[in-house]
């Protein structure tokens, strides 16, 4: 509450009065906040924050200064620092791409390399004196002309290791300093690039969180739970361009008497899509624990024809040995990836895809004849990609595969350490709580990025076409409908049957099969209404669409497993609140092909109603719950009290083929479309349909058609200042303010304004009949862009020390033709205080409560 402060005028014995007549609404003040949803890398950035980066750590890295001439790629850390003997040899330099003509670089490709190196600081005399190295960040040679690259550094490195830096070199400190800032990015801050910027990153402290965040993304595609010898869940996740992902957590595959890790994927000769599998590696399973080695096969792949898929490899669980390592890719671990043909006229082969269930590696076993041929694709043999404008139309295979893997080691907080010279771990490694330890010697081993949320050391001997075309997503193809669109639906792939994969929303993201997210519409009202609670979002449950327009188009995407020789037809099924199934017609026919089917208009009305002539028992509800919770909220120069009412209902959909013949003896063996078609309208829940067949997956969302009973009234009534004795020339005193009753769902409602304050018997304010209410009440039509009031009526006068005034919705009665009524009320209030009884210097003030109530509103059960 506002107050002045009373001064008085000595010299001529006035005293000036000052009034603030403040009013206060004493509740509780809630404020909700919008839901959390998960996150997910924004498009084009699959890696987030480090995509398209060769060496990535939210802490430090450590660059062994024994050998960095071959050192090319982006890298992002905190720290740069080096370990290794001194860099005296000024033939030891970074990013140096005429040194390795591998690169192949034009000038359209600066923009894409520069700068390659980003750090909030470098430390160490060798780190330095790489910088400053005139043979480091050449980026190429053109007419004699040297094109440089640039870094970004944020803060200067310490005077002491300038000074031993140019000590050591013989350059001196300052021009050590100089050489730096030569090449230094001028670009004023992180968020600048645009990484950083669409990821949300804006210091590099972020950049840990970013890590943790993209992998527990992936990781959450799989999960498994490991008990009595096995494991239960989904141990692979895949999209239609594969048949079956097959992982070996329930049953031994050795290689000698090794474990080996064996993941089998069976393509679909048919498919088109670009591929996409993700495989749940549990270390509490013991096989996998103590495995030394992985053994990746694809079957009916075609390698000059078929896209390479994605693999996601979810590792979780490896428990740290004495030395602190989860995860030892060590002298004795290897790795392979090969692929096997399908038949020579396209169609599949029938491949065991357990092996010869003697428990040994795949090697091409099937039942159509011999073994088939394994094609090694971690060979330096060029292989055809896609074109994409950016990329090589050739690259080597093994940096083809290494660009489709990425190795997440989710839950693993000790050392990941990768170093088999001969034998390498194919594929990038995202490590969000674990420091890597790699050693490249001695010929280069990195296929693919280090991508940790902690520390990088070792040797990262990396040559330029390894650190841009084995880094993952290289090819872009990620990006592609087909794997996003798995990426929203996880659920809704792997099917014959036409799927619902999302519903669309005015405005919206859609709401997805098996992810939920909080859709919000905000309030539109033709009027002006100080404030709203209607506009403030609201902690609601997944899958819940808060509105307060009740009309609102709806489309829903549909894969109907259509293919080019054939369109296939299906019905789509609506149900309201978990009632019978009713079959949707459009344009006079249920048989429909759409892959986006539009409902227009009011969802509500146009299925509910004929719904509910149908099924009353689970008609469209149109009762006012309340979530038990009483609002205020200040609005300047307002306060809004009231409670958040909404209409609650669920609205489910279902597709199903016109020709599905899916049955279950539990059902006395009716096909699906029987069932949900009966006379009597068959109630089947979402376990139900399951328990029929898994791909019948209903969409359900509970709309919540919100019509808040809200109050905004004045937060001060302000008087200003009156001198004593001059009552003859200022009768009164007025304070105004604008008063609006919100109530959408037409209820009863009672407005009541009281106070307590009776202390000071002196307070004008309760001097009986000097304060006045009244009201001009609004004339105009609602939307009008001039509002204009009615002549002032006497509203109420102080009747005792504890009421004010009540208003009641009843004297408006519901006639919705009129500009005030049982709906909506809005009034100029102006408070008239009478001067002639003032006698008292002093500053007055009244606390005054208000309070709107209505008759029982049900509260949501599940807000109970």
């Amino acid at each position: 509450m506002l107050k002045n402060n009373y001064t008085k005028l000595p010299t001529i014995h006035k005293s000036i009065i000052i009034f603030c007549f403040g009013l206060l609404f004493l509740l509780l003040p809630i404020y909700n906040a919008q839901a959390a949803t998960s996150y997910a890398p924004p498009k084009g950035y699959p890696m987030g924050a480090a995509t398209d980066t060769t060496g990535f750590a939210g802490g430090q890295i450590t660059f062994n200064s024994n050998d960095a001439t071959s050192l090319q790629g982006q890298f992002f850390a905190k720290t740069f620092t080096s370990s290794g003997l001194s860099a005296s040899d000024p033939s030891l330099f970074l990013q140096n791409y005429v040194h390795d003509p591998s690169a192949n670089f034009s000038d359209a490709d600066f923009d894409k390399v520069n700068p390659p190196m980003i750090s909030e600081n470098i430390s160490g005399k060798d780190m330095i004196e790489w910088y400053v190295n005139k043979n480091s960040f050449i980026f190429s040679k053109n007419a004699g002309k040297t094109k440089y690259l640039t870094y970004y550094l944020q803060n200067s490195p310490s005077a002491a290791d300038i000074n031993a830096a140019g000590s050591h070199s013989g350059l001196g400190a300052s021009d050590v300093t100089k050489r730096l800032n030569e090449k230094r990015n001028t670009t004023s801050s992180l968020s600048g690039f645009p990484n950083m910027k669409n990821n949300g990153i804006t210091s590099f402290d972020d950049t840990t969180q970013n890590v943790i965040d993209v992998s527990d993304y992936y990781a959450n595609f799989t999960s498994t739970n490991y008990s009595n010898s096995k494991a239960k869940g989904d141990t692979t996740k895949y999209n239609d361009a594969i048949k079956i992902a097959d992982l070996n957590t329930n049953k031994l595959v050795k290689a000698g008497d090794k474990h080996v890790i064996q993941l089998t994927i069976d393509m679909d000769t048919h498919s088109k899509d670009q591929g996409v599998v993700f495989a749940d590696i549990d270390g509490n399973v013991p096989h996998f624990e103590d495995a030394t080695a992985i053994s990746v096969n694809l079957v009916n792949f075609n390698v000059k024809t078929m896209k390479m898929p994605f693999l996601i490899l979810n590792y979780k669980h490896f428990s740290n040995d004495s030395s602190g390592i989860s995860f030892n890719f060590n002298n004795e671990s290897w790795m392979t990836f090969n692929a096997y043909p399908p038949a020579s006229d396209g169609t599949s082969i029938n491949y065991k895809l357990d092996g010869n269930n003697k428990g040994t590696l795949f090697a091409g076993q099937n039942s159509n004849g011999s073994d088939k041929p394994a094609t090694n694709l971690l060979t330096e043999n060029l292989t055809p990609i896609d074109t994409s404008g950016k990329k090589p139309d050739k690259v080597k295979s093994v940096f083809n595969t290494s660009s489709h893997i990425v190795n997440n080691f989710n839950t693993e907080n000790g050392k990941i350490f990768i170093g088999n010279p001969n034998s390498s771990l194919y594929g990038s490694v995202l490590a969000p709580s674990a420091d890597v330890d790699i050693n490249a010697n001695p010929g280069g081993i990195l296929y693919g990025s280090i991508i940790t949320g902690q520390n990088i050391v070792g040797n990262l001997k990396v040559p330029s076409d390894m650190a841009y075309q084995s880094i993952f997503n290289a090819s872009d193809d990620f990006g592609d409908d087909s794997i996003q669109d798995f990426l929203k639906n996880p659920d809704s792939v792997n099917s014959t049957h036409p799927t619902i994969k999302s519903i669309s929303l005015p405005g919206y993201t859609s709401i997805d099969t098996g992810s939920g997210t909080t859709h919000y519409i905000p309030q539109v009202e033709p009027y002006d209404f100080h404030f709203s609670l209607n506009n403030i979002t609201a902690e609601l449950p997944e899958h819940t669409v808060q509105t307060s327009k009740k009309s609102f188009d709806t489309t829903i995407n549909v894969d109907t497993k259509s293919t080019p020789a054939k369109t296939e037809k299906y019905y789509l099924w609506y149900s309201f609140n978990n009632g019978p199934w009713e079959k949707y017609v459009q344009d006079g026919t249920t048989e429909l092909t759409s892959s986006k089917l539009g409902i227009t208009g009011n969802v509500a009305d146009k299925l509910a109603k004929t719904y509910g002539t149908k099924h009353s028992k689970y008609k469209y509800d149109e009762v006012a719950y309340t979530n038990s919770a009483t609002y205020d909220k200040a609005s300047d120069p307002n306060q809004v009290i009231g409670y958040h009412l909404f209409h609650k209902n669920r609205i489910s959909y279902l597709v199903t083929s016109t020709t599905d013949t899916d049955t279950h003896s539990k059902y006395n063996d009716k096909t699906i479309n029987e069932l949900l078609g009966g006379a009597s309208g068959t109630t089947l829940s979402a376990s139900d349909l399951a328990e029929i067949n898994p791909d019948y997956t209903p969409i359900s969302y509970n709309l919540h058609v919100i019509g808040d009973l809200l109050v905004s009234y004045p937060k001060i009534f302000n008087f200003g200042n009156f001198t004593a004795g001059t009552s003859a020339t200022t009768p009164k005193l007025t304070a105004t303010g604008l008063l609006t009753v919100d109530n959408p769902f037409d209820l009863k409602w009672d407005l009541a304004v009281g106070t307590k304050d009776t202390d000071n018997p002196k307070n004008p304010f309760f001097i009986p009949d000097q304060l006045g209410w009244f009201e001009k009440r609004q004339t105009s039509p609602l939307g009008d862009s001039t509002i204009t009031y009615g002549n002032a009526s006497n509203l109420t006068t102080i009747k005792s020390k504890d009421t004010i005034f009540d208003l009641n919705s009843s004297i408006f009665g519901s006639d919705t033709t009129s500009i005030i009524n049982n709906n909506y009320y809005s009034a100029q209030i102006a408070l008239n205080l009478q001067t002639n009884k003032i006698t008292h210097p002093g500053n007055f003030k009244d606390n005054v409560t208000w309070s709107i109530t209505s008759p029982k509103i049900p509260v949501d059960p599940s807000q109970e």
